[in-house]
């Protein structure tokens, strides 16, 4: 398993309480991050396109959300210079929430971030598994939440 962002917390702990092993597994991680300028965008988008042409597992949650969308609209719906309204400049397909930070639960889900994906026609594969929200948040050892299971179970059949 690749993880990329800021992962020693929720999504580490989800993993752990779902499946011991799943560190051996074929997939890529892309987790949230308050510091996007610690990594290479531009290598991480590279890296989603890879594991979205090849099939490969990909988990992506928040900031790992986001990528993808930036990923997909780049290169499926062929918007070349979509970026994020937080760091880049072109087509942002990736935007401010206009009412402000976003946090805390809404609509039953866990919301930890102030950007969200504005693209119609925002498609993924069966493989990815990815949320604006935190599922990680809230899968607990007696409810995993069934996205991470999924995602778990993909990558181990990919090994």
């Amino acid at each position: 398993m690749v993880i990329f962002g800021e992962y020693n917390t929720s999504v580490k702990r989800a993993f752990e309480e779902i499946d011991k092993n799943w560190q051996k597994y074929n997939g890529v991680v892309i987790c949230g991050t308050h510091n996007p300028d610690d990594y290479d965008i531009e290598d991480l988008i590279d890296k989603i396109k890879w594991a979205r042409e090849f099939g490969i597992p990909l988990y992506g949650e928040c900031w790992g959300y986001q990528l993808c969308a930036i990923e997909y609209a780049r290169n499926v719906l062929g918007i070349k210079d979509a970026t994020s309204e937080e760091w880049g400049k072109g087509t942002f397909v990736v935007k401010k929430r206009k009412e402000g930070l976003n946090v805390g639960w809404h609509d039953g889900e866990s919301y930890w971030n102030n950007y969200i994906v504005d693209l119609p026609n925002w498609e993924i594969s069966n493989n990815f598994f990815i949320a604006q929200y935190h599922a990680s948040y809230q899968s607990s050892l007696l409810s995993p939440h069934q996205l991470i299971v999924k995602f778990l179970q993909y990558a181990k059949m990919a090994m």
